[in-house]
C-alpha cells in the first residue's frame, strides 16, 4: 500500500483531517503535497472536484505551522470571482478555527470599515481577487504587510491565463515578490487544459514550475439529444405561440429536470437565458435565470433558493460555470452546442460534485449543424481534447496600468529600467523590446499619467485617479437599470445598444423570465422603467459579442464527423452508443448532409475549401472556426476591394459568405479562384494588415482601449462622433497599436489561413469552385441569416421541408368550431379528423364559426343569442361576434382549407380570403402561399404595431 502523504504534514493538519473524516488523500493531494512541501512552484491540472484547493492548502499551512511568525499576510490566495472568495472562506473556517490562523476576505464588497482593521491588524491568509491585489500594491499601509508573504496560491489559473486579468496578474505577482523579502512560493489550480506548459510559464514567469497533471477515476458522461415534436408538442407549441420543435425541446428539458433533484440548464449567451427561462416557467415555475446582467441581489435570491430546494433548476450563462457554491447540483442540461470543449467539462462536472458521485450532462441541440457541433464537443470532453489557452501577449494597456501604479510605490518615482526589467520577468512580456518600452512610456508622459526625470518615472495626480479607477481589465460597457414601476425594484440591467438603438416605450422585453412592457424611458438618469406584462411575445434585451467563439480543432472535427455519418446511413444506431447520441440528432445532421450533397458539391472538411457561387454571393465552406473564416473574409476583402468585386460579408464557423455588388459572371468568378490560388502567405499577411488599418471598426473597439489607458472616462456613454475621433486622435500611438493587437489575438488566425494558402498549393487542400444555381443546404446556415434573398429562394427539398412542417403543425392543432346557424353545437376537435366540408353536427350547417383557443364556445354562442335578440354588443364581445361571422362565412365557402389558413401565424380573414380565391393546383401550392403570407407579416409586423 502506497503510504499517505497526509503522514508528511503537522500533526495538528493530521488530527483536523480525522475530525473531518477524511482518511486518504485524493489523487492531486497524493500527487502534488510532497513538491510544494520541497518548496517547488506548482502548477496542478485536475478535474473539479478533485481537492485542489486541498492539495495545495494543507502543505502550505503545514510550512506555515512550522514557520516563524510575524506581523503581515503570508498565504495570498486568489480567485477570479468574488463569490468564490466568499465560498472558499467558508470552506477554510474550520481550518482557521483549528489551526489558529486568521483568515479574511478582501474584494470590491468589503467595507471601509474592514479595510482599516486589515491594514492594522492583517490576516495571516488573505483571499482576494486580482483586481484588489491592484488596488493594495501601491497603498503604504498595506504594501508592508505584503513583505511577509511566502504563499501566492491562483485559483482556476485556466480562467485568468486567457484574458487581460491574468495578464495584469503576472506582474502583479512580480510586484508582489519585490514587495515581498523572499520570493513567495506560486502554486496555481487548474481545471484541464489543451496546453499546461503555457499555463505553467504564465505562472511562473522567470521561475520554473513542476507541472502535475492528474487523472482521476471519475465517471463523465455526455449525451447529445435531439427530441423530434410529438402530438403533445404541437399543442404545447400553439399554447406557448412557438415552433413544434421549439415546444419538443422545452418538453425535453422540463422531464430531464422533472427527472432530476437540482439542475443547471447552461445556455449560450444572456439573451437565450432570458428566453428560455421565460418559455420554461411558463411550464414550470420551480425554474429560475441566472446571468452577468442581473443585480447582484437577484444571483445571490436565486443561489441561495437553489441550495435551500426552492429551485429545481436554474437557466445559467458561463456565471455559474466556476465553482461557485450553489448546493448539489445533479444534473447539467447545455441547451445548443457549448462552441468550446473545457467549458462543456467544467460545466458538466458541477454535476455530482465529487469523486464518486456521476458527473452526467444533455447537450440538447436546435438544428443539424448544432447537433454535430455539439456531438464533437462531447467526443473531444471525453478524449480530455481540449482547445490551448491563448495569453495575451504584450498587452500595452495592462502594462500602462502597471507602469503608472510601479510610480506610485515611492514619492521620489522609480527607476524607469528596473520597471522595465520587472515587466520582462512576466511571461506576457517576455519579449518586449526596450524601443517599444520608450515609446510607451513617452507616450503615457504625454498624456499626463507619469513623469519623466532623467531615468525616473514619476506619479502624477492624474496617473493616480487613473490607476484606482481602472483596476478591472474587463470591458466597461454602460449598464442601464430596469426597474419595476411598481415595485421600484430593480429588476435588471440592459446595454448601451440596446438603449441606443432598439428602447422604446410600449416594447415588451423579457427580462428575469418574464415579459415586461417598458414605461418610460428616463434619458437624463439613465433608467427604464416598466410593468409587467402578460402579452406571452417579447424580445430579449440581446448582449452583442458575449458568445464563444468556436476554435479551429472544433471546427474541423465537425467536418470529420459529418462523413462519418453519412458513411453509416444504413446503421445509424451502430455509432449512436459511441457518441452517446440519440438516432434523431444522428439523422437529423444526415438529412442535412444529404440535402447538400444534392447540390453536386462535397461536404466541407479539413482538406478542402469549397466556393458555392449563387447569383451574387459567394459561400466559402471552411470547416476551420471563427477566426479562421473572419480572417479570410478581411484578406478577401482588401483583395476584391480593388477590383470592385465585393459589397459586404459575413462569417461564422463554418463558412465565409461574401455578396458582389452584382451577379458574378464567370470571368469574375475565374478571377476569384485564381486570386486564391496565387495567394502567398506575405500577401495574406499585407493584406490583412491594409484591411484592419482601413476598415477596422476602430471607433467601437477604441473606445475600451481608451477607457484603458485612461483618455476618456470608464463605462459612461459617448456620442459616435466623439468615438471616431478617437481614431484620427490616436492613430500609430501604442493606443492605437494596442487596438490592432486585441484584435489580432482575439478575432484573428493569420498562421492558419498561411496554412490553407500553402495547403492549396503543395496539393494537401483541394480548392473546389463551383456554381450552383440554388444555394446548398448548408449554405443556407449563413444565407438565411445575412444576406437579403427572398426567404422562399430555397432548393426544392428544403422548400418542400417547410411546406410539410408547416402542413404537419397545422393539422396537429386543435380547433373550435361553434354553429352560427342553430347557436347550438360546438365541437373541439383536431385539424387533421376534419371533414373537407364539416358540418353542425345538430342542423347540418355548414355555417361554423372558429372560436379563438382562448375564448370558450359557450361564450361565442351567448354572444350570438344576445345579437339575435337585438342586443348592441360593444368592444371586445362585437369584436368576437364579427370574426366568428367571418370566419363561418369562409368555412361554409371553402370547408377545411379556410380552416387551415386561418391556423397560420399572423393569416387573418382578410389575407386568407386572398389566398383561398387563388386557384391551386395541389397542396402544396396552397400552403406555399400561406407560407408566404406569413412571412410576410412577419416582415411587418412591427409596422403594424406601432400603428
Amino acid at each position: 500500500m502506497q503510504p499517505s502523504v497526509f503522514d508528511k504534514l503537522h500533526p495538528s493538519i493530521r488530527l483536523g483531517l480525522e475530525e473531518l473524516g477524511i482518511e486518504k488523500p485524493t489523487p492531486p493531494q497524493q500527487k502534488v503535497i510532497p513538491p510544494i512541501l520541497a518548496g517547488e512552484n506548482v502548477l496542478l491540472v485536475a478535474p473539479t472536484a478533485s481537492g485542489k484547493t486541498e492539495s495545495a492548502l494543507l502543505p502550505v499551512f503545514d510550512m506555515f505551522l512550522r514557520s516563524p511568525k510575524e506581523k503581515g499576510i503570508s498565504i495570498i490566495y486568489i480567485t477570479p470571482l468574488r463569490a468564490l472568495n466568499r465560498d472558499i472562506e467558508k470552506r477554510m473556517m474550520f481550518w482557521a478555527d483549528h489551526l489558529g490562523i486568521t483568515v479574511e476576505v478582501r474584494h470590491g464588497d468589503t467595507s471601509q470599515k474592514q479595510r482599516r482593521r486589515q491594514s492594522r491588524k492583517p490576516p495571516q491568509m488573505l483571499i482576494t481577487t486580482p483586481e484588489t491585489l491592484q488596488a493594495i500594491l501601491p497603498t503604504k499601509s498595506m504594501r508592508k504587510h505584503l513583505a511577509t508573504v511566502k504563499w501566492i496560491i491562483i485559483d482556476e489559473i485556466h480562467d485568468l491565463a486567457a484574458s487581460k486579468r491574468g495578464a495584469q496578474l503576472t506582474i502583479g505577482m512580480e510586484r508582489l515578490e519585490k514587495a515581498a523579502k523572499k520570493a513567495p512560493q506560486r502554486i496555481g489550480l487548474s481545471a484541464t487544459v489543451g496546453n499546461p506548459e503555457t499555463v505553467a510559464e504564465f505562472l511562473g514567469g522567470v521561475h520554473d514550475v513542476f507541472i502535475a497533471e492528474v487523472e482521476v477515476d471519475k465517471n463523465y458522461v455526455y449525451e447529445v439529444q435531439f427530441p423530434q415534436p410529438t402530438d403533445a408538442d404541437y399543442d404545447l407549441a400553439d399554447e406557448l405561440q412557438t415552433s413544434p420543435k421549439a415546444a419538443s425541446i422545452l418538453n425535453r428539458i422540463k422531464q430531464l429536470v422533472r427527472n432530476h433533484n437540482s439542475s443547471l440548464i447552461f445556455v449560450q449567451g444572456r439573451g437565450q437565458a432570458e428566453g428560455l427561462g421565460f418559455r420554461l416557467k411558463q411550464m414550470d415555475p420551480g425554474i429560475e435565470v441566472h446571468h452577468g446582467s442581473l443585480s447582484r441581489e437577484q444571483r445571490h435570491k436565486v443561489e441561495d433558493m437553489f441550495k435551500e430546494g426552492q429551485l429545481k433548476a436554474i437557466v445559467c450563462t458561463s456565471t455559474l460555470q466556476l465553482g461557485i457554491d450553489i448546493g448539489e447540483v445533479d444534473f447539467c442540461i447545455q441547451y445548443q452546442s457549448p462552441r468550446q470543449v473545457s467549458a462543456l467539462i467544467q460545466r458538466v462536472g458541477r454535476a455530482g460534485h465529487t469523486l464518486s458521485k456521476l458527473s452526467e450532462g444533455v447537450t440538447i441541440p436546435a438544428y443539424g449543424e448544432d447537433a454535430l457541433e455539439s456531438l464533437v464537443a462531447s467526443e473531444m470532453a471525453r478524449r480530455e481534447r481540449i482547445e490551448p489557452t491563448l495569453v495575451h501577449m504584450k498587452p500595452l494597456d495592462v502594462l500602462t496600468h502597471q507602469i503608472v501604479g510601479l510610480s506610485l510605490h515611492d514619492e521620489e518615482g522609480v527607476n524607469v529600467k528596473e520597471v522595465y526589467e520587472l515587466a520582462l520577468r512576466a511571461y506576457p512580456f517576455k519579449e518586449y523590446t526596450w524601443e517599444e518600452y520608450s515609446e510607451l512610456t513617452e507616450f503615457l508622459k504625454q498624456i499626463g499619467l507619469i513623469n519623466k526625470e532623467g531615468e525616473l518615472l514619476k506619479k502624477t495626480g492624474k496617473g493616480r485617479r487613473y490607476y484606482f479607477e481602472n483596476l478591472g481589465m474587463i470591458n466597461d460597457e454602460r449598464r442601464y437599470p430596469f426597474i419595476n414601476a411598481i415595485t421600484d425594484e430593480m429588476i435588471g440591467t440592459v446595454g448601451d445598444e440596446f438603449w441606443s438603438l432598439r428602447a422604446r416605450v410600449g416594447l415588451n422585453v423579457i427580462l428575469k423570465g418574464r415579459v415586461w412592457r417598458i414605461l418610460q424611458i428616463d434619458e437624463e438618469r439613465g433608467v427604464l422603467h416598466a410593468l409587467p406584462s402578460t402579452d406571452p411575445l417579447g424580445d430579449a434585451p440581446g448582449w452583442d459579442g458575449e458568445l464563444i467563439p468556436v476554435s479551429r480543432e472544433l471546427a474541423e472535427e465537425t467536418g470529420t464527423l459529418r462523413e462519418t455519418i453519412l458513411e453509416a446511413e444504413n446503421n445509424l444506431e451502430s455509432i449512436t452508443g459511441k457518441l452517446d447520441a440519440d438516432v434523431g440528432s444522428l439523422k437529423e445532421i444526415l438529412d442535412e448532409s444529404k440535402a447538400h450533397l444534392k447540390s453536386g458539391l462535397p461536404l466541407p472538411s479539413k482538406d478542402n475549401l469549397i466556393l458555392e457561387i449563387w447569383d451574387q454571393y459567394i459561400v466559402i465552406h471552411s470547416t476551420r472556426g471563427e477566426n479562421f473564416n473572419r480572417t479570410l473574409g478581411a484578406i478577401l476583402d482588401a483583395a476584391l476591394s480593388e477590383k470592385e468585386l465585393i459589397y459586404n460579408w459575413w462569417n461564422d464557423p463554418y463558412r465565409l459568405l461574401i455578396e458582389a455588388p452584382n451577379k458574378l459572371n464567370e470571368y469574375e468568378i475565374e478571377d476569384i479562384t485564381k486570386l486564391i490560388n496565387s495567394l502567398t502567405g506575405e500577401e495574406a499577411d499585407r493584406l490583412l494588415s491594409e484591411y484592419m488599418h482601413a476598415r477596422f471598426p476602430f471607433g467601437y473597439k477604441m473606445k475600451f482601449i481608451a477607457e484603458r489607458f485612461g483618455v476618456i472616462p470608464r463605462g459612461k456613454s459617448i456620442g459616435s462622433e466623439r468615438i471616431e475621433n478617437l481614431y484620427y486622435r490616436f492613430k500609430d500611438t501604442p493606443l492605437y497599436h494596442e487596438t490592432i493587437r486585441e484584435a489580432y489575438h482575439e478575432k484573428l488566425d493569420l498562421p492558419a489561413v498561411q496554412d490553407v494558402i500553402t495547403g492549396i498549393k503543395d496539393g494537401r487542400i483541394e480548392l473546389i469552385t463551383k456554381k450552383v444555381f440554388e444555394p446548398s443546404a448548408l449554405a443556407r446556415h449563413i444565407l438565411e441569416k445575412y444576406a437579403d434573398i427572398e426567404e422562399l429562394m430555397a432548393t426544392d427539398a428544403t422548400i418542400t421541408d417547410q411546406i410539410q412542417y408547416m402542413k404537419q403543425n397545422i393539422e396537429s392543432r386543435k380547433v373550435n368550431l361553434a354553429c352560427v346557424n342553430c347557436g347550438e353545437w360546438h365541437i373541439n376537435i383536431r385539424i387533421r379528423e376534419l371533414e373537407d366540408h364539416p358540418k353542425c353536427g345538430n342542423c347540418s350547417s355548414g355555417l361554423l364559426a372558429m372560436v379563438h383557443r382562448r375564448q370558450a364556445p359557450e361564450h361565442f354562442q351567448m354572444l350570438l343569442k344576445r345579437w339575435r335578440k337585438g342586443e348592441e354588443l360593444f368592444g371586445e364581445d362585437h369584436d368576437e361576434l364579427v370574426h366568428g361571422r367571418k370566419t363561418a362565412d369562409m368555412v361554409l365557402s371553402y370547408g377545411r382549407k379556410a380552416v387551415e389558413a386561418l391556423m397560420v401565424y399572423g393569416v387573418g380573414p382578410v389575407t386568407s380570403y386572398q389566398v383561398l380565391s387563388r386557384m391551386h393546383r395541389s397542396d402544396e401550392e396552397f400552403y406555399k402561399d400561406l407560407l408566404k403570407a406569413k412571412i410576410q407579416y412577419m416582415k411587418t409586423r412591427q409596422y403594424w404595431a406601432d400603428k
